[in-house]
């Protein structure tokens, strides 16, 4: 089998999306399509994010000289040589180099007619999820929001999105914590304060309220903060979704910054990538959950990582099904997930919302 082919598809939604203190932006995405001479392909997706359109540029120009006539089982060659040839020298873009990975497996997985997770070692085949809620709410409708998910998804954990403010931040953790006394709540800032000081405020903030973790306090390039912070913290800090690569990590493990780190396999360079991040974080005892938010391609391959590891969450992003651009949707039950069983990564892409959201 060889690769004979790569494509890509630009999608755009007819509607701005604000995940919490980030700016709004439009809701788009970046499928890849690895096509072999056997009639496989591997379908991928590039996460929500300014960038799709240079995800693209990249991908059409300098990533698929480097696929085509290539065995796409070969895939720590292909990795090694996007890394050397364009990650590393030429500045390429994490997410296209995730993107192309996961496709990748994704052939894989359909060659041999076995989900991705088992071919990674299957670890097990059902998960605890949280719903992920993707904006900043005012604390009413926070409230309301979390009770939509807990009735909705029977979930017992949910992540709230904060970032704007410590006197506010605190007015919606109070209003959902008080309202829900016994579920599990985390929150994420997307790196919404810029010092330790303001940092450590809300963390102390998170422990008064029994918070399970806070996410992404500071910058995530900001590692000595990071690792301060960490220090001083009386709750556990999480981050690392917007990282690539063993190096990275290996960095971020070395200065202690994270008691949980979350690489995201569509954008931290792929399965096997995350492997050795998971394997390097194990040996320092600090847990592995994966970062997962997007349309419902970024859903499936992080959940195929997260069954083939020692994971015991699953972040799940709350909006209504559509917007997975998925035939089938996937879904949580009673606030569980199971493993997709179709060979590869078992999910179809919405060929109709593909076609009419298609703008490049």
């Amino acid at each position: 089998m060889i690769i004979t082919d790569v494509k890509t598809h630009l999608v755009e939604l007819d509607f701005k999306i604000k995940i919490g203190s980030m700016p709004r932006f439009k809701a788009s995405g970046l499928y890849t399509q690895i096509i072999t001479d056997e009639g496989i392909d591997g379908w991928a997706l590039s996460h929500w994010n300014l960038s799709n359109a240079a995800q693209k540029r990249f991908i059409d120009d300098a990533l698929t000289k480097l696929l085509l006539k290539r065995d796409p089982f070969m895939t720590d060659d292909i990795y090694n040589d996007i890394y050397h040839m364009s990650n590393r020298i030429m500045f390429g873009i994490p997410a296209s180099t995730s993107a192309v990975m996961v496709a990748l497996m994704d052939i894989i997985g359909k060659a041999t007619k076995q989900p991705i997770y088992k071919i990674l070692g299957g670890r097990k085949n059902k998960v605890r999820a949280y719903a992920s809620l993707f904006r900043i709410y005012k604390p009413k409708a926070a409230v309301g929001a979390t009770r939509s998910a807990i009735e909705a998804g029977g979930y017992d954990a949910v992540k709230l999105r904060i970032g704007q403010g410590i006197k506010k931040d605190e007015e919606l953790i109070k209003a959902v914590r008080d309202e829900f006394p016994d579920i599990d709540i985390m929150v994420d800032a997307n790196s919404g304060y810029t010092s330790v000081i303001d940092a450590l405020k809300i963390a102390k903030i998170c422990d008064k309220y029994e918070l399970t973790w806070l996410e992404e306090p500071l910058p995530s390039d900001n590692l000595n903060g990071l690792a301060r912070l960490r220090k001083l913290s009386p709750v556990p800090i999480a981050g690392g979704e917007n990282d690539m690569g063993i190096f990275r990590f290996e960095d971020i493990l070395d200065k202690g910054c994270y008691d949980i780190i979350q690489p995201d396999v569509t954008r931290s360079g792929g399965y096997m990538e995350l492997k050795k991040i998971d394997a390097m974080s194990e040996v320092r005892g600090v847990q592995c959950i994966p970062h997962i938010f997007g349309y419902g391609y970024i859903l499936a391959a992080n959940l195929h990582f997260i069954m083939a590891s020692r994971c015991e969450y699953c972040e799940f992003p709350y909006y209504p099904e559509q917007f997975q651009m998925l035939e089938e949707p996937i879904r949580a039950e009673k606030g569980i997930v199971s493993a997709l069983e179709k060979p590869g990564l078992g999910v179809e892409v919405n060929k109709e919302m593909l076609e009419q959201n298609k703008i490049a």
